[in-house]
Order: structure tokens, then C-alpha cells, then sequence
């Protein structure tokens, strides 16, 4: 494990500090994107991140980026697929530290793909990815988060909601998901907090590049972050900070942008109308 040193906090990070001043927070998936930007605003609340990932170069590019806000981090090479990896990360944690006070399941992964040609090992692909992999993690750490009284957040999906052409591993993968954060809330122990965090697309430097090269002839409009969706883009940051909050104030779920969640009390009240405020949307 690797540490960088604490150089200091800025003023306006100290105003945020109480909750969180020495906790220590683990995140999947850590090393980029809305990973390290979790990372970022828990270690500016006070927090000890610890970043997981399987590449370690990566993992010391993030840690350098904490390191120049001022914050203490730590890093851990392992695969959220592999249970041993995982299983001597979390032993190595609590080595280090004694405690795990929250987690972070956010390794996840798209694809663009129509419904037609999308395989079984599509399906298979993603839900390893999106799901087995969370649970896996939060199997081995939830005994310790319920000796701290912590909390577990699941990385979702508007999708983990509402259903998207040209999504449907991913989507069908991340309702697994939310069924499962909520088996969670049910029967998990009641003093740990479970969060499903259900963010719009980020905002994202590619422009959705990384979905090409899949072979298919899809719309242009599916390879754009959320495949199209007329909700305007995320910043890292303020879903970041969505999640803290709501860990703060021990939601039950974070859906961003919040407008989303009428759409979703339409399907609650009629599935078909939903469909067709779907279809419009899509145009």
C-alpha cells in the first residue's frame, strides 16, 4: 500500500471536516473519473481516501492528483473481480487503519448495442462487471462497515431506473443492481447506511468515442454519453459531492438530476405512459 504524506488542508476544506476528519473511505474504480472525483471530495471533507484498481500507474497518477489539493490518499492494486484480491485488500486496510468507515462499489462498464444483437455474453460481460463485482465487495466489507457503523454506496444509473435504446446490458445490469442495494436495506445489518447513487451521464472529455468500434451501424446520437438523452451532463464533481451529502444525511438513494425522478414516478403510476414520454424524449 502506498501513502502520500499530509501536507495540510485549505481553509474552506477545515469548515468541512467533522464528519469525516480521519474516516477512512474506500473506492472502486478509483484510480479516474467519478471514482477519484468521490475520492476528491471525501478527502476534502477530512477523509482518508483509498483508491482500488488494477493499474497501478494509473493509481499513482490519481494519488498525485490528491496529493495536489493537499490530500492524504492511499492506494491498492486489486480486481474487484477477483474475491482474493479483494478479500486481502480490505484485510490490508484494516491492518493499516483498524476500521473501514465507507465503501464505494463504482467500478462499472457501458456498451452501446442493439437489443437484437446483443448476446448472452453481453449480458454476462456486464453483470460480472456492474453487479458481481459489488457484490463480491460488499460480501467481504460488511461486517467491518457494521463495526463502524458506515456506509456502503452502490454506483447506479438513471438506467438503474428507466430503460434506453441501444442499453440493454447495461441497463438490465444496473436494475440488478438497485434490487439489490435494496435487498440490502431489508436484510443487511440496520446500523450500516446504503446508498444507490443514480447519476445522469457525466460529462466526459471522448465525447462518447470510447463506444465505437463495436462493428455496428447505430445512431449517432448512441454513442453520446446516456446514448442520447436529453439531460444535459454531470460534472464528476457535483455528483461527487451529491453522494457525500447523501451518505452525510443517510439516504436511501441520490438520483441526479433530480427532474429525472418524475419520469420515474410516472412509471410507478403507468408504465405505458412512461414508455411513451421515453419515446418522445428519444424523438
Amino acid at each position: 500500500m502506498r501513502t502520500v504524506a499530509t501536507i495540510g488542508q485549505t481553509q474552506s476544506s477545515k469548515l468541512l471536516m467533522p464528519k469525516w476528519k480521519d474516516k477512512i473511505v474506500a473506492i472502486t474504480g478509483g484510480s479516474a473519473g467519478l471514482g477519484l472525483a468521490i475520492a476528491k471530495e471525501f478527502g476534502r471533507r477530512g477523509a482518508k481516501p483509498i483508491l482500488i484498481s488494477r493499474n497501478q500507474e494509473n493509481l499513482e497518477r490519481a494519488i498525485a492528483e490528491l496529493n495536489a489539493e493537499r490530500i492524504s490518499g492511499e492506494y491498492l492494486v486489486a480486481d474487484v473481480l477477483d474475491e482474493s484480491q479483494i478479500g486481502q485488500a480490505i484485510d490490508r486496510i484494516i491492518q493499516q487503519h483498524g476500521r473501514i468507515d465507507a465503501w464505494v462499489n463504482n467500478v462499472g462498464r457501458s456498451i452501446r448495442i442493439d437489443i437484437a444483437q446483443a448476446s448472452a455474453e453481453h449480458y454476462r460481460e456486464l453483470f460480472e462487471v456492474n453487479l458481481i463485482s459489488a457484490i463480491t465487495c460488499t460480501r467481504l466489507v460488511v461486517p467491518h462497515l457494521e463495526k463502524s457503523a458506515g456506509h456502503l454506496v452502490n454506483i447506479g444509473s438513471l438506467s438503474s431506473k428507466t430503460a434506453w435504446p441501444f442499453l440493454a446490458p447495461y441497463t438490465t445490469s444496473k436494475f440488478a443492481l438497485a434490487g439489490y442495494t435494496q435487498q440490502l436495506r431489508i436484510e443487511g445489518p440496520r446500523n450500516v447506511h446504503y446508498l444507490l447513487a443514480c447519476p445522469g451521464p457525466i460529462k466526459r472529455d471522448d465525447a462518447g468515442l470510447r463506444y465505437n468500434g463495436g462493428g455496428q451501424q447505430l445512431p449517432g446520437h448512441a454513442l453520446q454519453p446516456g446514448a442520447g438523452a436529453r439531460i444535459e451532463g454531470l460534472s464528476a464533481g457535483t455528483v461527487a459531492c451529491g453522494i457525500v451529502v447523501a451518505c452525510e444525511r443517510r439516504r436511501a438513494e441520490v438520483v441526479m438530476p433530480f427532474r429525472a425522478r418524475i419520469l420515474f414516478a410516472i412509471a410507478a403510476f403507468s408504465p405505458r405512459l412512461a414508455d411513451w414520454v421515453l419515446r418522445k424524449l428519444i424523438g
